[in-house]
């Protein structure tokens, strides 16, 4: 087989780069599930990321603007305030995000936002397109591009498109619910390779296509009259190895007395942007309902939450980070005591370095959203635990982590109880337990990383 040509990534929006002066420096620029997962593929294989710069603006102009950084090529367009309204804050964050996380009672189904969100995947790809070479592998990133390749192909474009979707797939009756799901569908069938986090996604999907389109499923290849596409099972990962560096450079801060002290009380650590869909309020009432009935517990555990903020002008995440604060400040209410209070809130972006510190140092990491694509935190905090004293991993049984990371405790986290004492089992668990699970979860992190994922993914493109 010849060897692939350049790669092309096209997401929503291109991430701030800067060329880093160590390799350390560039891990360090990573920050969300997306960014550090894709950076990773780029960095190694080099090529052009072509998406959004940030910028809104009356008058855009028609050319991409290109910025060289290393062997990297950023491709930029600016979008105007009215696009930038209907396409991103309405159709994307509240049509596709809600629908696809399977909360059809937030769907906002407006005939407008759709109407934008294909003109902007229009313009998307006549920029895209003539920035192509004969060769070129094109790689579009999640659910705000999913009709880029079919608007490619209408541009005349015959190389080879991949397309992967990081959030989950609904059961076909919830993506239903949406007017434009069969043309959403029929779309995809435009890109030669679909990825998905894991096996239930994809046969969500391809019963999706089933139901909307009409056609064929073999061996996972989807076909409709002249039409084909396979959908592939790719779980996304993360850099183990600088999870696992970072992580014990906090232990030797520690060690020698540095600014970061160690804690007298037991942590639990949990890491979100402010979502939804991350079952941030079933959380905080679980630890809360955790003090109420295991009183002993008080003053000797303190929940450290941190919750990047995320998305502030969309009514729905206003209104969630309300509640979130209203939960907080009564917690910390009932029962605080001298020195103690069970909640230590941040309400603020941390980078994964200073995130892994956090990690070091926490007992149980509680990752329990109510729908999750993957989730990279329940990694993140594997990779770096301690071996000699691991922290133990609590973990929503729906979010797509859960399919591989089994030896964490599972659990539903719309079951308060439940939780609350799966909870209690991970902070009393024996060292000895504590390592086995470490060590099954540690393995699948270090083997299942950033790198293999977007190999994987890119070497069964190229077949196509």
């Amino acid at each position: 087989m010849s060897q692939p040509g350049r790669l092309v990534l096209a997401s929503n929006r291109v991430p701030t780069i800067t060329l880093p002066k160590t390799e350390d420096e560039r891990r360090s620029q990573s920050v969300g599930g997306l960014v550090s997962a894709v950076r990773a593929a780029m960095d190694k294989r080099g090529g052009l990321w072509f998406g959004w710069s940030g910028s809104s603006t009356a008058k855009p102009a028609e050319r991409p603007k290109i910025t060289n950084i290393g062997n990297l090529q950023l491709a930029t367009i600016d979008l105007t305030p009215e696009a930038l309204n209907l396409f991103y804050a309405i159709f994307s964050n509240r049509t596709l995000w809600p629908l696809l996380h399977s909360f059809p009672e937030r769907v906002v189904v407006r005939h407008d936002a759709f109407r934008a969100y294909q003109r902007v995947n229009k313009r998307y790809a006549e920029a895209l397109f003539s920035l192509l070479q004969e060769g070129d592998l094109v790689w579009a990133q999640d659910y705000h591009l999913i009709p880029l390749g079919a608007e490619l192909r209408k541009l005349g474009w015959k190389g080879k498109i991949g397309f992967f979707l990081h959030t989950p797939f609904p059961p076909a009756e919830v993506f239903g619910i949406l007017p434009w799901a069969k043309q959403l569908l029929e779309e995809l069938l435009q890109y030669d390779l679909v990825g998905v986090h894991i096996h239930r996604y994809a046969q969500d999907l391809l019963d999706s296509m089933a139901a909307e389109v009409g056609g064929k499923i073999t061996d996972n290849v989807f076909s409709s009259g002249k039409a084909s596409v396979r959908v592939g099972v790719y779980p996304i990962g993360t850099d183990a190895e600088a999870f696992k560096a970072w992580g014990e450079e906090a232990e030797i801060e520690l060690a020698k007395g540095g600014k970061r002290q160690p804690r007298k009380e037991k942590i639990i650590i949990a890491v979100d942007r402010l979502d939804y869909t991350k079952g941030i309020p079933e959380r905080l009432l679980t630890f809360e309902h955790m003090l109420e009935h295991r009183p002993s517990l008080r003053g000797n555990v303190t929940m450290l939450h941190i919750s990047a903020p995320s998305r502030a002008r969309v009514p729905e995440y206003a209104k969630e980070r309300e509640m979130v604060d209203q939960l907080v400040g009564r917690i910390n209410g009932r029962f605080s005591e001298k020195g103690w209070s069970p909640i230590e809130y941040h309400y603020r972006s941390y980078n994964q370095r200073e995130l892994a510190h956090f990690y070091r140092e926490a007992d149980v990491c509680l990752v329990t959203p109510l729908r999750d694509g993957m989730n990279l935190v329940a990694k993140e905090f594997v990779a770096s635990q301690s071996k000699e004293r691991p922290g133990v991993l609590v973990l929503s049984r729906f979010c797509g982590a859960a399919e591989t990371m089994k030896e964490a405790i599972i659990v539903n986290p719309h079951d308060i109880e439940g939780t609350a004492a799966a909870i209690h089992q991970a902070l009393t668990m024996t060292s000895k337990e504590r390592r086995e699970r470490w060590e099954a979860l540690y393995k699948d992190v270090r083997t299942n990383n950033a790198v293999a994922w977007s190999e994987s993914f890119l070497q069964d493109l190229a077949k196509r």
